[in-house]
């Protein structure tokens, strides 16, 4: 779909005011995937991916006739080394907005080999490379880890039960996965609070200085609930994350707080057909101490904890992809995401892009006369 933005970029580029329409594929992974019998929603005004993951230059451009549709083919070649779930795509003018400069769109954190994440006690977060239902191979998680750090291509996350559920990440191929009760938080005065005895994970020795960017910019958390036993038909009733910005003096914060839970929300969140989230706050609605500066920063704690029937529970875990800055403030006549597309095939599937392989994505735009 050619969105509004797209269509005056294109206008712009017909007249000679504009350098390019299609520059780079963003390649994101925020939306459900569809059937192929599913219409589409109207995202012409879509102006960002729910969730970029990267972007890659287009090499080749052209024209095709397919089921007597005219069609412009735009194609582009995938990083070869990092694993990818695809589920949406994106046509933009350019690599990057120019008029943001370093405070542009960008990955916080990862989850990667290359972050220095530990528990809260400072000591590492054991890896555990094996299936995580080990030699039974039953489906159940049987490590007695509160955290730990695991791929995502683990066997356990592709049994029939998990991937109709969604619960598998998306971005590259390292998750860290916290138990459902490694926390127990509550809330007061609409924030939360986090109880005695908190495991979380935290990063030290980071710069994340957002001090230059607008209120309204947002971040976005992308993270998935799965279950202790893969076959168990049991849903929990909600699930809380909180991302603390810190410094040396740890007094002085910014939180990013968010709940899940099931039922709620518009679409409702279902947990029993999908367990993917991306959790959206603007800058302006984090919870924040008055001293509170960016410039400060060195410091991310990381709590979560899932409740059933009101109280923590072990039967279910938070597995975190990324953490992204959306700058959606900064305007440029001559760049924006120009079309865009959510994936849609028979099975309602993420498109997988190994490790270690070479792959080539298209963007097809439908062109007419009327």
């Amino acid at each position: 779909m050619i969105t509004n933005t797209g269509k005056s970029i294109i206008a712009k580029y017909l007249l000679g005011q504009a350098p390019a329409y299609a520059s780079y594929l963003a390649i994101g992974c925020g939306q459900k995937p569809l059937d192929t019998s599913a219409s589409p929603a109207d995202n012409s005004a879509r102006e960002n991916l729910a969730f970029e993951m990267f972007r890659v230059p287009i090499t080749s451009r052209g024209y095709v006739v397919e089921d007597n549709i005219s069609k412009i083919v735009l194609t582009a070649e995938l990083p070869t080394e990092e694993r990818y779930e695809i589920s949406e795509v994106g046509v933009y003018s350019a690599g990057s907005n120019p008029s943001a400069g370093s405070y542009d769109s960008k990955t916080v954190v990862a989850f990667s080999t290359t972050e220095n994440w530990t528990k809260e006690n400072a000591t590492e977060i054991t890896t555990i490379t094996g299936p995580l239902d080990g030699s039974a191979n039953d489906d159940v998680i049987e490590t007695t880890e509160y955290i730990f750090k695991t791929n995502t291509d683990n066997r356990i996350f592709f049994n029939p039960e998990r991937s109709e559920r969604y619960e598998r990440c998306r971005f590259l191929n390292n998750v860290i996965v916290m138990r459902g009760d490694s926390s127990n938080i509550t809330e007061s005065a609409g924030h939360f609070v986090i109880g005695s005895g908190a495991k979380y994970i935290k990063i030290t020795g980071v710069s994340i200085d957002f001090s230059k960017n607008t209120p309204i910019d947002e971040l976005r958390l992308a993270f998935s609930i799965i279950n202790k036993d893969g076959e168990s038909l049991t849903v929990p009733d909600e699930a809380k994350i909180m991302i603390e910005f810190t410094g040396s003096d740890t007094s002085k914060f910014a939180r990013f707080e968010t709940t899940v839970t099931n039922g709620a929300g518009t679409p409702a969140v279902n947990f029993a057909t999908n367990r993917y989230f991306i959790k959206t706050k603007q800058l302006q609605e984090l919870y924040r101490t008055n001293d509170f500066t960016w410039s400060s920063v060195n410091t991310i704690n990381i709590y979560s904890c899932i409740k059933d029937g009101g109280v923590v529970t072990d039967n279910f875990y938070i597995m975190l992809d990324a953490l992204r800055l959306e700058n959606v403030s900064t305007t440029n006549p001559l760049y924006g995401l120009t079309g865009y597309a959510v994936i849609q095939n028979d099975t309602s599937e993420t498109i997988i892009k190994s490790s270690n392989t070479s792959n080539y994505i298209e963007f097809r735009f439908s062109i007419g006369v009327s």
